[in-house]
């Protein structure tokens, strides 16, 4: 075994065990932040954690070293910030009331780990292993040498030909598709996540639970501004899906190609002024320029829906016809509204003007389908002039001015936790159109009371304000999986995603030598019973070791 005394804990290389190493210039005194696990932590009796590489609302990230094939990995650790606490030995237990939080995204970071643990797509960085321990669960990955997109871009000019960017991005392309095609979506795609590797490949990092990119989540978010797409702003009516990653692919190959980022969607939304240099208009393919116009649509309706047709349209042309509507002013109370706010739900669709059907902010995608806007090879004069200047376009949604407010308005009150009964007919809240949009089971909301409300508790809104409520149907009821013959990490997550609580899952030991060592050879409640998802569940993991080990002690 490799004498890790010798190793530099900040970049695993071997340095002779000096104090201050003289290839990254760590300092082997220092220390890990104090929520995270100490330098020399060993995890799976195999993993010996260095320096914290990066930390976010979903998890820490470690340098580590691998005992057992003798290289540097990264190791993420699960640890939702303001859901998790580090015990004094190193263990890590939820914050009272977090549990389902914690629980929720503890499920789904496994999931995304073991999809790209068992994937073959080419520009996937590989996890090599996922596994639970203290409390959470550690994903490792191999560590890729090579520097951010955004890097790569920087030192080399700031922009590339669209003939270096094809052969680059094809095969990225196909893996986000990939994993799209697997129910995941990355939701920060953009040239902090995209790796340029010492081999000249582009990968893909930064995939994370659905919570970390969405605003007004209870995570701390991380949302790439220019990056990410209108609808992880929490704006009602919109929703995240496959169109998000072909928004925040189509805002990436727009900087490698242009130079410049994407202004931030929640802009785009009220004013959306684009411009371009004539030159990159005149430069590019034209299915190129159109295929940009549709993935860079602010609102989701009007988007290229998946990486395919995206992929279609960059590559081999297929454009579909797009109708080119007039422009029409927005009025300030049809601007789009977060979740929460004052506006009436319905206000989604005509929020946006009736001509926002942008490319590259309006500009592209006119360039595509109206040649007289840049008068590309009509109008000679025309066309001399749009090549001493980038072209304007005028700007679409602006707030028409004078407007006054003069509707009264009523202070919405905190309906959580009252039961629909005592709302329905109950004349204090008359002036708001109460509906029950949906009914979902909860551990923690009485049967019968509401456990959330689309306009928050405080607004004020117009009279006839549309609030939808959730009520819930109180704890759910299922019929207990089968356990039997499933380790330990595949039962517990099995659990989890059936709602059982993680604090309530008991893992016990059971001798049996016809089953299979280190599964499930037993469980309690029993494979089919009807129980509620809070119930105390005890599975019971086989201690036989298997006839070679048994052979062994009785020799």
């Amino acid at each position: 075994m490799f004498n890790i005394d010798r190793l530099c804990l900040g970049c695993m290389n071997d340095n002779g065990g000096e104090k201050i190493c003289p290839i990254c210039s760590f300092d082997s005194s220092s220390r890990n932040p104090e929520n995270a696990l100490p330098l020399k932590f060993v995890i799976d009796d195999r993993y010996v954690i260095g320096k914290v590489l990066s930390a976010n609302g979903e998890g820490i990230t470690y340098i580590a070293w691998d005992n057992a094939a003798e290289i540097a990995v990264n190791i993420k650790e699960y640890f939702p910030i303001n859901f998790a606490n580090r015990n004094p030995d190193k263990t890590v237990s939820m914050v009272k009331g977090g549990e389902y939080t914690f629980n929720e995204g503890l499920m789904e970071f496994a999931e995304i780990n073991r999809a790209i643990m068992h994937s073959t797509l080419s520009s996937l960085i590989p996890v090599t292993s996922v596994f639970e321990e203290n409390g959470t669960i550690y994903a490792v990955s191999s560590v890729v040498q090579g520097i951010t997109l955004e890097s790569f871009l920087e030192r080399n000019g700031g922009t590339l030909k669209w003939e270096q960017a094809r052969a680059l991005f094809l095969p990225l392309i196909d893996t986000i598709s990939g994993m799209n095609d697997l129910g995941i979506i990355h939701r920060g795609i953009s040239p902090e996540t995209i790796i340029v590797g010492r081999d000249g490949k582009l990968r893909i990092s930064g995939y994370a639970i659905k919570k970390l990119r969405l605003e007004n989540s209870e995570l701390e978010t991380e949302i790439e501004a220019g990056y990410a797409a209108a609808e992880q702003y929490g704006f009602e009516g919109m929703h995240d899906d496959t169109y998000t990653d072909v928004y925040g692919l189509s805002a990436t190959i727009f900087r490698v190609l242009i130079g410049s980022s994407v202004p931030e969607a929640t802009l785009r939304l009220q004013n959306d002024v684009m411009t371009i240099p004539s030159r990159f208009a005149e430069e590019l393919p034209r299915q190129v320029l159109a295929a940009l116009a549709n993935g860079l649509q602010v609102l989701p309706k009007e988007r290229t829906k998946n990486i395919e047709a995206f992929k279609n349209e960059l590559i081999y042309g297929e454009i579909p016809d797009i109708p080119v509507r007039k422009e029409k002013a927005v009025k300030e109370d049809e601007a789009p509204k977060k979740k929460g706010s004052s506006a009436k739900s319905g206000i989604i669709a005509a929020a946006i003007t009736a001509g926002v059907l942008i490319i590259v902010g309006t500009v592209l995608l006119l360039t595509v389908f109206k040649d007289n806007i840049f008068d590309i090879g009509n109008n000679p004069s025309s066309s001399e002039e749009s090549s001493s200047s980038a072209p304007v376009v005028e700007s679409i949604g602006t707030v028409e001015s004078g407007a006054e407010i003069t509707a009264k308005l009523y202070k919405v009150p905190d309906f959580k936790g009252k039961y629909y009964s005592e709302i329905e007919d109950n004349d204090e809240y008359e002036m708001f159109d109460i509906i029950i949009s949906d009914k979902n089971f909860s551990a923690d909301c009485p049967k019968g009371t509401v456990c959330s409300q689309s306009v928050k508790a405080g607004n004020e809104v117009e009279r006839d304000t549309k609030i939808e409520l959730v009520i819930s149907l109180g704890v759910q009821e299922v019929k207990v999986a089968n356990l039997s013959g499933l380790s330990e990490t595949e039962a517990k997550l099995e659990l989890l995603k059936q709602g059982f609580l993680y604090e309530n899952i008991e893992v016990l030991e059971k001798y049996d030598e016809d089953k299979k060592p280190e599964t499930v050879v037993d469980q309690s409640p029993k494979y089919g019973e009807k129980v509620n998802v809070d119930t105390a569940v005890k599975i019971y993991i086989n201690s036989y070791k298997g006839e070679e080990t048994s052979s062994e002690e009785n020799s």
